[in-house]
């Protein structure tokens, strides 16, 4: 069974990239005729469709709570990282337009790197720091231009399902940019492949999003203090949401 569901989530995978491939081409003539806006808003919902059906052919059921709480105008959101299906799952599930401040590694797979970078998504060396500075200065200046941006501040996927600590530097993103953070917990993505041999199956999704957390209320504290603080949130939320995902 699981065989059978990872061919099948391959090939609606493949086919649904595949449609974004062909949707390049636009992407590219309205960025060259200086319509940027107008492809940006069509990547996005490319890819917001893009996320909902490559994790419904996991046979995956979601649930969301909080997303009411999600304030007007572009955030900065924050999350636990538990498999590559969460960038899914942010992409299906959150109803705003945003982009991913992402590992470098994933520039290299095609398509999704053409289809990524007309949505906003940028690639974050972690070994450079220059590269990273101007990285999160970029993130930044798209962030107060109305683009919303998703940081995963363990900086890199959990190999335990447990949350590691939240990297102070992932703060300076929501600084920079003066917006309001908002902590979302995940709980059960990593059932889908990574805590399943591997093999695509169907999980429980749990995905809350917390209350923002405001330039008011960070704008006198260092960043250490910022990521502790939205760890808690993130790890308050990911308890509350884990029974959820036992069922």
């Amino acid at each position: 069974m699981k065989l059978l569901r990872t061919i099948y989530w391959l090939i609606i995978a493949f086919l649904a990239t595949l449609l974004g491939a062909f949707c390049l081409p636009v992407f590219w003539f309205l960025n060259i005729t200086g319509r940027k806006g107008l492809r940006q808003k069509l990547a996005y919902r490319y890819a917001h469709w893009w996320g909902k059906v490559v994790l419904a052919a996991t046979g995956s059921q979601v649930t969301v709570r909080g997303a009411d709480t999600i304030p007007p105008g572009p955030v900065v959101f924050m999350a636990n990282h538990l498999s590559v299906f969460d960038i899914m799952l942010l992409l299906g599930f959150l109803d705003k337009p945003l982009a991913f401040v992402a590992k470098k590694e994933l520039a290299r797979v095609p398509v999704i790197n053409s289809l990524m970078r007309h949505v906003g998504c940028l690639y974050l060396d972690r070994q450079g720091i220059r590269q990273a500075v101007e990285t999160i200065n970029l993130a930044a200046e798209q962030v107060r231009n109305g683009l919303s941006m998703v940081i995963f501040p363990e900086g890199t996927r959990s190999q335990t399902g447990e949350i590691a600590e939240f990297k102070s530097g992932s703060m300076k993103l929501a600084i920079k940019a003066n917006v309001p953070i908002v902590p979302v917990s995940i709980q059960g993505t990593r059932k889908i492949y990574e805590g399943n041999g591997h093999k695509i199956g169907p999980a429980q999704i749990s995905l809350l999003v917390s209350p923002p957390i405001m330039p008011g209320d960070y704008e006198e504290m260092g960043t250490s203090r910022v990521a502790k603080m939205v760890r808690e949130m993130v790890g308050e939320g990911w308890q509350q949401i884990a029974p959820e995902t036992d069922k």
